[in-house]
């Protein structure tokens, strides 16, 4: 059994179809998709994909466990607090300056004694700046934005 996604997987999806922006949708890790899918039905908003699979050098995205998302009209903190209720994201990035502010998600390796990675990225004189996630970083842009 394949951990991508196939044609008849992306039929059962409720919320997405292979035709956003996934890269390539087939490269997609199923997990991802199910526990993004069930995000969607939780928040019950839009969610915007901005990136899949992508075949980058580094991080998750070449490996079909990652996608960049915004979810409309909900606040990129309130963003970050759904997507922690998920199990399937253990990977989690806030990314206050986008054009949209959103989140990167991603569904790396789900082993029993991985720890999940939360982080912040601001723009600082047009460079990213990654930094730790906590409630200062939280509190800092929910009051800027």
């Amino acid at each position: 059994m394949s951990d991508l996604m196939t044609p008849a997987d992306w039929k059962e999806i409720k919320h997405f179809t292979p035709q956003e922006n996934w890269g390539d949708p087939f490269k997609m890790l199923k997990q991802h998709i199910l526990g993004l899918d069930k995000l969607r039905a939780y928040v019950g908003r839009t969610i915007s994909v901005h990136c899949g699979y992508e075949p980058r050098p580094t991080g998750q995205h070449p490996t079909g466990c990652a996608s960049d998302i915004h979810i409309q009209g909900l606040h990129v903190v309130d963003q970050f607090l759904a997507a922690q209720r998920f199990a399937e994201f253990t990977g989690i990035g806030v990314y206050p300056d986008w054009t949209q502010p959103g989140l990167h998600l991603d569904s790396r390796m789900l082993l029993p004694d991985a720890a999940r990675q939360i982080w912040g990225c601001n723009q600082l004189n047009g460079e990213q700046r990654y930094c730790h996630l906590d409630g200062s970083f939280l509190k800092s842009i929910y009051e800027v934005t």
